[in-house]
């Protein structure tokens, strides 16, 4: 369905780590050094940037959501300024507005973070056990373009990963990226008797090679609102199947549980994401609806799916936060590596990683975090600690089986299920990081009576 680096991706793109020049006790020279301006809203006639940054002037309107022939006032001042810090790119953001023939300049007196990092991950959880090294430049050329490169290596999944993305090309609304994939991992499928709940035995486990390549194009409606197109192609095949249970030698080789063939489809997807981020705490709306449907001629498979992601999230009492969230995929006629599936840090975190598998899967997360302490070791590194409990709830099962070529285990496809799990997690964050640099949950899953942890250093997108 989705590139199954987005994930690391998203994550890696928020380390960033604040520059060692950034010195808040230091007021700008830039600052109240105009004349006031009426109270009227004006025309925006230019952009420009001020103090240790390099984003042009050109992307300055892109980042605070703004353009060109836009009507200000000092009345939205603190809207663009949280419009600046919520891109992720800055330390500190001032705004003011100066005269000038015919309306105003947006001036913005700015503090880069270190714009790119080479930082080391860690994940730990069951049954995946995993290292990695990845390279993020998040301003690239200051015109806010991203380029990732990502390697991990793991007793489950290893990946390698690179992809540039250009949010706002020219500073015009057209958007895209470009991205390769490599990825091995053992697809493990779970007995799940339907008389044992408590039972979490892997009745086959398969080697899966994915090699994919992929462009998007899209379109910024307004800096919430952006359509885009993917197409991807892939090559994937399948080795080694076993039972680890009843053979953990691996001497009796199994029948492959789906052919090797290319995995070639259209993803489109339109995102409205109304959210702003401020140093860990999150309040706003999002919403995403991702269709993929295989190209025929091209691909082996022929299958289709529809991805819906709603959140909500808000902040009060200072920096007390609850989101909401609820994640709603179908699929028909969908091959193995493609196959929806619940558990891990991902959904359900109180039963191990893709312990169900199927083509519906219906998830729901509340989650209410707290602010712990705060420590400053240097003046340019503060540091805050987080509590968090959560619930997570999931249901699944297989809808529109795919009887051509996919061989299910006895019994896979008459089971639902319906599971749920509550815990308590840990956050670390850098004032320059909106994803947590360190996260850890510890989950309780109610029907299998089992206790689950979670460990991420650097790929804490939970």
């Amino acid at each position: 369905m989705v590139i199954r680096g987005a994930r690391v991706a998203l994550a890696l793109l928020a380390l960033t780590a604040t520059s060692a020049h950034a010195d808040d006790s230091l007021p700008s020279p830039w600052i109240d050094l105009v004349p006031p301006l009426p109270q009227r809203p004006r025309p925006i006639k230019a952009f420009r940037t001020r103090g240790h940054t390099k984003v042009t002037d050109r992307t300055l309107g892109y980042l605070a959501h703004v353009q060109i022939g836009d009507m200000v006032s000092i009345a939205d001042i603190p809207g663009l300024r949280a419009a600046l810090i919520s891109s992720e790119l800055f330390a500190t953001a001032d705004v003011t507005l100066e005269d000038s023939p015919d309306g105003v300049t947006v001036v913005a007196t700015l503090e880069d973070k270190l714009s790119w990092i080479a930082a080391p991950t860690l994940y730990l959880t069951n049954p995946n056990r995993a290292v990695g090294v990845g390279f993020v430049e998040n301003d690239f050329g200051g015109r806010d373009q991203k380029l990732l490169l990502y390697g991990q290596l793991g007793t489950q999944t290893s990946i390698l990963f690179a992809t540039f993305l250009d949010p706002a090309y020219h500073g015009s609304k057209l958007t895209y990226r470009f991205d390769l994939y490599l990825e091995n991992r053992y697809i493990d499928e779970y007995a799940n008797p339907i008389s044992d709940p408590t039972n979490q035995e892997v009745e086959r486990s398969t080697r899966q090679i994915f090699l994919d390549a992929g462009a998007l194009v899209g379109w910024n409606f307004a800096w919430w609102a952006v359509a885009d197109a993917r197409l991807r192609g892939a090559y994937v095949y399948f080795r080694d199947a076993y039972n680890p249970t009843a053979d953990p030698n691996h001497t009796m080789p199994q029948a492959q549980p789906e052919k090797d063939g290319r995995d070639v489809t259209i993803q489109t997807r339109l995102t409205l994401d109304h959210r702003f981020h401020v140093y860990g705490v999150t309040h706003g709306a999002y919403l995403q609806l991702m269709l993929d449907q295989s190209v025929p001629g091209l691909d082996t498979y022929g299958y289709g799916d529809a991805l819906l992601r709603a959140y909500y999230a808000w902040s009060f009492l200072g920096e007390h936060e609850l989101e909401l969230r609820s994640v709603n995929f179908i699929g028909y006629h969908l091959p193995l590596h493609e196959e929806t599936a619940l558990g891990g840090g991902g959904d359900l975190r109180g039963y191990p990683s893709d312990e169900f598998r199927g083509d519906l899967n219906l998830i729901v997360r509340a989650e209410y975090s707290i602010p712990l302490f705060k420590w400053t070791p240097t003046s340019w590194l503060p540091t805050a600690f987080r509590a968090l409990a959560f619930y997570d709830a999931g249901y699944g099962r297989f809808l529109f089986p795919r009887d051509s070529d996919r061989l299910y285990l006895p019994g896979q496809l008459h089971r639902n299920f319906f599971r749920d799990d509550v815990g308590i997690g840990f956050r670390v964050y850098l004032k320059s990081v909106v994803l947590p640099l360190v996260g850890f949950d510890l989950a309780y899953g109610f029907e299998a009576h089992s206790r689950q942890f979670v460990f991420e250093l650097g790929l804490t997108d939970f």
